[in-house]
């Protein structure tokens, strides 16, 4: 999981660029720049206990069948109640608050980015577990 976090975070400006015309306005010294967070960020990850991450990711896995069970059968507002639950865990997870600390850094030095949340908030999108 953390490899492929990694590895997700290391081509996501990669793809980024392709698709926005922002970076190709970056000079040499703001690439090197984000590169160097990222470096920075992928030694903070590291550092983040493999069992605690391990555990936490089996704790994803069987929250994540339970609410599929859950929204099979019909029941809907147990469902959102078991997600909003787990998403209550998961900001209080040590893992999680340490993957969230060794994240906030590259948000500062990658304004540019395109808004990867866009569409997900909008009138008309799914708001609910059972709809995704």
């Amino acid at each position: 999981m953390r490899n492929l976090l990694i590895t997700m975070l290391l081509l996501f400006p990669t793809l980024a660029a392709a698709q926005n015309d922002a970076f190709k306005n970056m000079d040499k010294a703001q690439m090197q720049q984000m590169m160097q967070q990222m470096k920075t960020m992928q030694n903070c990850v590291k550092n983040i206990d493999r069992a605690d991450m391990q555990a936490f990711q089996a704790q994803a896995k069987q929250m994540s069948a339970e609410v599929k069970s859950l929204c099979a059968a019909g029941k809907r507002d147990e469902a959102m109640a078991r997600a909003m639950e787990f998403g209550k865990d998961v900001s209080a997870n040590k893992a999680m608050q340490q993957m969230k600390q060794c994240g906030e850094g590259i948000t500062e030095t990658m304004p540019l980015l395109p808004d990867v949340t866009h569409g997900q908030n909008q009138p008309g999108s799914p708001r609910h577990v059972c709809d995704h």
